[in-house]
């Protein structure tokens, strides 16, 4: 068996258009790409803070990883708000604990 890996790059437009297609999988690709690539922090990171509401694990996951990668490229997130929506996305999806943890890390070595 050989793996391929795939570093999701969409443009803005086509992110948001995946995002509105409800398909977990095209939603994840998106929230990939976003926090690789996007360059309009604000949106990004209210993109990723959003996606904390979705009833889907991998999704909250993808999100919380995506505002690690927004830290990382541009210095700087609204803690007021990201905070609080950490630790409730770890307390409605306990198993996202590492996820949360290694976010907070990036987010403290970053901004």
């Amino acid at each position: 068996m050989s793996l391929f890996y795939h570093a999701p790059s969409m443009s803005h437009d086509e992110a948001a258009s995946f995002l509105a297609s409800g398909v977990e999988a095209h939603i994840i690709a998106a929230l990939v790409s976003i926090g690789l690539n996007e360059q309009d922090r604000v949106w990004a990171e209210a993109i990723c803070l959003d996606r904390f509401n979705s009833d889907s694990e991998a999704v909250v996951a993808s999100a919380i990883t995506a505002l690690g990668h927004i830290a990382r490229r541009h210095g700087v997130l609204d803690m007021r708000t990201v905070l609080p929506a950490l630790d409730a996305a770890e307390k409605n999806f306990p198993a996202l604990e590492a996820t949360v943890a290694d976010t907070l890390d990036d987010i403290a070595m970053f901004t």
